[in-house]
């Protein structure tokens, strides 16, 4: 099969020239995506495991809400009719409590009512408890009441049969309340997709082995295997493997007839001991080194073997991370028919100063900061390097700097991606 950069005057894979353009985040998501097939497979899920889930269908609307006419106010039902005038005398003849169907009202009667409440039949109004006085079995309106007032009518929040959700829609608890209140016990969704990871790299040792003056320990697969589970989807650890380009395409032909995306850490750059787009060749399939205006992770690899999805991220584990949230995400949606949303990030000024060098946008540890008055400020925990795992860890979230932006002052705008929306 074929490997290509997707680059105009680009470099030829296996040299050591570099591209000549760089392609945009939207421009790599685009390629990416490009080459993610869509699952067919759906399962019915049962309501209460559906936070997470994607929609494999529309879900229309069955029940009015609410479903019947209703009080929106403790109160006293009443005939508003063209209206009550202050200081109207009203005799109460009976309790209503929401789930209890009343008797109907006649004129110059009043029914004690509550909220969520059926209206009995000739009511048409509510008069607030508040705005009544009241004595023994009698009220007097202490302000006017006209028809409609204080009153739900039926399907004013849903009236069916309309759509209440789209196909691709990603359930959370609202939604998990919406589909409730229609009285789905099940929904239909599409399958969890399921991802392997896999790291690559002969310096690399497992936690709990012991390590040699010349070997780290990984960290990539057990952070994105932790990552990805928490996604709600299906992963599978694929293991380690060193760098043997003909070991790693074994491994990634017998994931690609098990997964719908292959996910490897380690080899995704130019150099003569990356071996991620060649492993994918190998394995019959076909290869895309994208470079990314993007730093870190400039450079990660993007392809299909057979009807499975491949990413290839870097090495280095903040670039992992972050090419995984730019690219690994939106492969998701395409496997899962989610809509395609970038992240967005909250503007925050920023309490550093940071030197950035046009002409790539740039993703940095940082954390928040309390200033006092309900103002937040974001500081940068040093210039992070791809390879450091600390800054990472004790981050609140990835600053953004785009592309043109030059240095960061004091004071400076800056967009800011809490890890609590985006990991």
């Amino acid at each position: 099969m074929t490997r290509q950069q997707v680059l105009p005057d680009s470099r030829v894979a296996g040299s050591d020239a570099q591209p000549s353009r760089l392609l945009s985040i939207e421009e790599a998501c685009a390629r990416a995506t490009s080459l993610t097939k869509p699952i067919t497979r759906t399962e019915s899920v049962p309501l209460a495991a559906g936070v997470g889930r994607v929609l494999a269908e529309p879900l229309e609307a069955r029940v009015a809400i609410p479903p019947f006419t209703q009080s929106a106010m403790d109160g006293y039902a009443l005939a508003g009719g063209d209206g009550l005038a202050a200081g109207t005398e009203l005799a109460v003849t009976e309790r209503l409590p929401a789930g209890r169907r009343g008797r109907a009202l006649r004129e110059g009667a009043a029914a004690r009512i509550f909220t969520g409440a059926l209206l009995p039949d000739g009511a048409d109004a509510v008069a607030m408890q508040e705005h009544v006085a009241r004595a023994g079995d009698k009220i007097v309106l202490a302000r006017a009441v006209r028809a409609g007032d204080n009153v739900r009518p039926r399907g004013e929040d849903i009236d069916p049969p309309e759509r209440l959700l789209d196909r691709g829609e990603r359930l959370d608890a609202r939604h998990i309340g919406l589909i409730a209140g229609q009285g789905y016990g099940h929904v239909t969704a599409v399958a969890r997709p399921r991802i392997a990871v896999v790291s690559t790299g002969s310096e690399l040792r497992q936690p709990g082995q012991p390590l040699d003056a010349a070997t780290i320990y990984d960290s990539n697969r057990a952070m994105l295997l932790a990552l990805i589970s928490a996604g709600g989807l299906d992963v599978r650890d694929g293991g380690w493997i060193a760098d043997d380009a003909d070991a790693i395409a074994a491994r990634l032909r017998e994931l690609a007839g098990e997964c719908d995306l292959v996910v490897t850490s380690g080899g995704a750059s130019v150099g003569g001991e990356d071996h991620a787009a060649a492993a994918v060749e190998r394995a019959g399939g076909h290869a895309e080194t994208l470079a990314m205006a993007v730093k870190p992770g400039k450079f990660t690899v993007v392809g299909r073997i057979a009807a499975c999805a491949y990413l290839g991220l870097p090495g280095n584990p903040v670039a992992s991370l972050v090419s995984w949230l730019l690219l690994g995400q939106a492969m998701v949606c395409a496997l899962t028919g989610a809509p395609q949303r970038r992240p967005a990030g909250y503007p925050l000024s920023s309490l550093s100063r940071f030197q950035h060098r046009t002409g790539r946008t740039e993703f940095v540890p940082a954390r928040l900061i309390e200033q006092g008055y309900g103002r937040i400020g974001i500081e940068i925990l040093g210039r992070g390097g791809s390879a450091r795992l600390r800054p990472l860890a004790l981050a609140d979230g990835l600053a953004e700097i785009a592309a043109e932006r030059a240095d960061i002052e004091p004071g400076d705008q800056m967009l800011f991606h809490p890890f609590r929306t985006i990991i």
